[in-house]
């Protein structure tokens, strides 16, 4: 039987229908479903302990990349080859990848809220639409998966539960915990700053603690007034104590260390230098659950073809994929690679996704040599964590401008309220919860039941897991 939440319903087609005599009968049909599917429980499948999360800020073309329209104006030496049934693929983008088409799959029909680089990036990263009023108040997912694996850490679990990489380009930055606690906040790393104060070595680490047993027997009144006046003093003594923690843990110096094999592998970059840290993290298994890799300006709005550099100065779309296709490939391969005691890999265990904020304008290239926004149909590649490979979910029209079959079964694309339902399952969470008590009273849903400019009853993306 159909879940009327599969039909979209606008806020203005609502209140046109409220003010008409109709509206009772249009209403009527969705109200008993509706109740019933939020008060259904969830039930998360819990394969999954880990996600990392490749973000290609800026917005990758999807139809020179994972969704690959060949037309007249597609460059000869993409080097197109059907490398399986309905999977075209530029070989000479992502050659790596194709050899790894078992380990992923690829959604198709996603399709964004917004064609603005910071709301749509805010939406990646919180899965809620940006609303002014309560943009602070949001958390992020990354910090909704640390606030409820927070009673699953522990005595030995001294990393940050959510972990991000070279975001400091990003146009919308790196969303905090909204309003939960700071401690959910994301631990930021910038891998061109250098490393050595988290990878120290273990003569480092002794006079440290030195340095901080000495510190403490100074303030020790202050770290420990209960007063109220006192409470921001603690707060901070709190993070120092967490921050201590993890530079004496010799996990720590391991997972923040760059090795010089690994960096020649994944090539010497930003998003290699965050995928080995990400691997490093989940291989450590020391308390980091979300890690979340920036990988920036994916934004070509001209010079996309050219092989030298994009209008930022930085790499066109030939070498933004040559990084992505030797990084992802590699992380894939050493997820798959190792293996924890019981056997499983950690690729059972980590749940990976690699999305833009939207696509690019499909057809002809534009005046400038490029292609600009278009929030209507784009791709994300997904692996491990319980996702299937070598699917492909999800179907664009013949110049990827549409989605004509999202591949959930339903008559509408595929949302990052999706992705998140889908993401948390995987991760144990009830991605149904909500916490009634913040700062402006109103309740905050881990998933919208209902979107900002839809009614879509978000769910599993399920031909991504059976």
């Amino acid at each position: 039987m159909t879940n009327p939440l599969d039909h979209l319903l606008t806020r203005r087609q609502a209140l046109k229908a409220g003010a008409t005599s109709l509206s009772a009968y249009w209403f009527l049909p969705l109200g008993t479903p509706a109740n019933v599917y939020a008060q259904s429980p969830a039930k998360p499948r819990g394969t999954a302990r880990f996600v990392i999360w490749v973000m290609l800020q800026g917005g990758q073309s999807h139809v020179d990349g994972w969704d690959l329209k060949e037309h007249k104006w597609t460059p000869q030496d993409f080097d197109i080859k059907e490398i399986q049934p309905g999977m075209k693929w530029p070989t000479a983008l992502y050659p790596k990848l194709a050899k790894q088409t078992e380990r992923f799959s690829l959604v198709r029909s996603l399709q964004a809220w917004d064609a603005v680089h910071a709301r749509a990036c805010y939406y990646i990263q919180s899965a809620h639409t940006l609303n002014p009023s309560l943009q602070r108040e949001i958390p992020a997912v990354g910090s909704v998966v640390a606030y409820e694996y927070a009673s699953r850490r522990r005595p030995t679990d001294v990393l940050p539960s959510y972990v991000a990489t070279n975001v400091t380009r990003s146009q919308v930055g790196l969303l905090k915990s909204g309003f939960l606690p700071a401690t959910y906040s994301p631990f930021h790393v910038d891998t061109n700053a250098g490393l050595a104060a988290l990878a120290a070595g273990d003569e480092d680490r002794k006079e440290m603690m030195r340095r901080w047993t000495l510190l403490k027997s100074f303030d020790d009144r202050l770290r420990n007034d209960p007063t109220l006046a006192a409470k921001a003093y603690r707060d901070y003594h709190n993070f120092y104590e967490g921050a201590v923690s993890m530079m004496a843990d010799p996990r720590a110096a391991k997972a923040f260390e760059l090795d010089p094999a690994d960096q020649e592998r994944y090539g010497k970059n930003d998003l290699g230098n965050g995928c080995i840290i990400a691997r490093n993290l989940v291989e450590a298994d020391a308390g980091t659950q979300f890690i979340f890799v920036n990988h920036t300006d994916w934004d070509h709005h001209s010079r996309i073809y050219q092989k030298t550099t994009n209008q930022y100065g930085r790499g066109s779309y030939y070498a933004l994929s040559g990084e992505l296709d030797t990084a992802l490939s590699s992380l894939l391969d050493d997820l798959a690679a190792r293996k924890r005691p019981d056997g499983r890999t950690l690729l059972d265990e980590t749940m990976v996704v690699c999305m833009g904020e939207f696509g690019r304008t499909p057809g002809d290239i534009n005046g400038s040599g490029g292609r600009d926004h278009h929030q209507y149909a784009y791709t994300g590649l997904f692996a491990g964590g319980g996702v299937k490979g070598g699917r492909i979910i999800g179907q664009t029209d013949d110049k990827g401008f549409n989605v004509t079959d999202s591949g959930l079964g339903v008559k509408r694309n595929v949302y990052m309220e999706d992705v998140a339902v889908t993401l948390y399952s995987l991760m144990g969470i009830d991605w149904k919860k909500n916490i009634k008590e913040t700062p402006s009273g109103r309740s905050f849903y881990y998933v919208e039941p209902f979107a900002a400019k839809a009614m879509i009853g978000a769910r599993e993306i399920t031909p991504l897991l059976v």
